[in-house]
Order: structure tokens, then sequence, then C-alpha cells
């Protein structure tokens, strides 16, 4: 895998449980953007932050996009497998749980961590995609039993219509994820209420864990 070492700028912040959130932010932002959202979502995980290298018009991404809006699905891949070669040197540097990695992910950062899931499930427990589409045009069967994934989109989302969001989360569920579709009335932007729920379903889990 590409850029297997820690030189990408990146936050890592150690939390008192064994979880660890890998937060990957929306076009323009940072590896500094998500980090109130990753306290709300479950306060007492580790956060890993890592910054999208890809630019687009001086605005950091993940991955290449066309004029039209589509994805480079090629760019697609080459980010996927260089953040999982950055996450599997994180695990070792910071002692990371390996198996309690969840990534919370926003418009370019929740396609990302989708492409994560279906490239490199192995390294996710599941994911909070917050304006989020599916980032492939065709997804070949992947095992995903066992992995909560939460779609979180607006209604009147252009980058994530309906008819799309519906789709993706029942081929996802197709795959064995415990997939819920959370949907509020507004646009491109993340619910508070959404962030309750997923806040409470975690919190949920890791008390019936200890």
């Amino acid at each position: 895998m590409a850029n297997d070492t820690l030189e990408r700028p990146h936050v890592f912040n150690r939390g008192t449980s064994s979880r660890t959130l890998l937060l990957l932010h929306g076009t323009g932002a940072d590896e500094y953007d998500l980090l109130a959202l990753g306290a709300a979502i479950d306060p007492a995980a580790s956060v890993l932050s890592p910054r999208g290298m890809y630019l687009e018009a001086g605005m950091n991404r993940f991955f290449e996009r066309y004029p039209d809006g589509t994805f480079n699905e090629a760019s697609v891949d080459v980010a996927a497998n260089e953040l999982a070669g950055f996450i599997v040197t994180a695990i070792a540097e910071y002692e990371i749980d390996a198996a309690n990695i969840f990534a919370v992910g926003f418009s370019n950062g929740g396609n990302t961590a989708a492409a994560l899931l279906i490239r490199h499930p192995e390294l996710l427990t599941g994911a909070a995609l917050f304006g989020s589409a599916r980032p492939y045009r065709q997804v070949e069967p992947v095992a995903l039993a066992g992995k909560s994934i939460w779609l979180a989109n607006g209604d009147y989302d252009s980058y994530a219509p309906v008819e799309a969001s519906a789709e993706w989360v029942a081929q996802l569920r197709e795959f064995g994820a415990d997939a819920v579709w959370l949907r509020h009335s507004g646009g491109h932007q993340i619910s508070a209420e959404h962030v309750h729920i997923i806040h409470d379903a975690l919190v949920a889990s890791t008390s019936q864990s200890n």
C-alpha cells in the first residue's frame, strides 16, 4: 500500500475507551474539522483524523472528481488504499485496537469511508456516513456482516438523492451490514438529531460489550 507512513498531516487524540473514531472531513476542510463531531458521537473514544491529500482548486479532498461532479473511481481506489496503509501504520504507532475502529465521515470523507468499507472491510467495525453517496457505480458483493453503518442524509441533498440513498442502504443490507438510513428535511448538512441517534447506539453497544 502506498503512503503507509504517518507523514500525512493528522490528529491523534487518545481517549479512555478501546474504540477509535476515524474522522474523514469534507471538501475544503482539514484534520481538525470533525473533532467536535467525533466528541459528540463518542467522547470516550480515541480519534484518528487524517487530512485528505488531493487538492481541488486548493481545497483538501480525499479523491478526485470530474468537472461534472462524478467520481474518478480510480482516484477513489487510490485514496482508499493509501488511507488503509495509513491506518495500519497508525495502529502500530499509537497502539490502537485494530478490531475497534469506527469511521465518521462527512461528504467527501463519508464517500471515502464507504470506499474503505468496500475495499478494506477488515479495518472498520462500521461507519457513520453524513451527506454521503455510494462511491462506485457498481459494487461487487463484499462481506459486511456484523458492521454497523448509518447513512445520514438530507432529503434535499443534491449530492445524495433520496432514491440513490435508498438503493445504497438496501445494497449494504444485502452485503450483511446492519445499515440504518437516517433522513432529515434539510440539504447537504449534518443533523444534530442524527448525531444523537448514532451516539446513543454506539454508547449502548459499548455498554453491552463490557
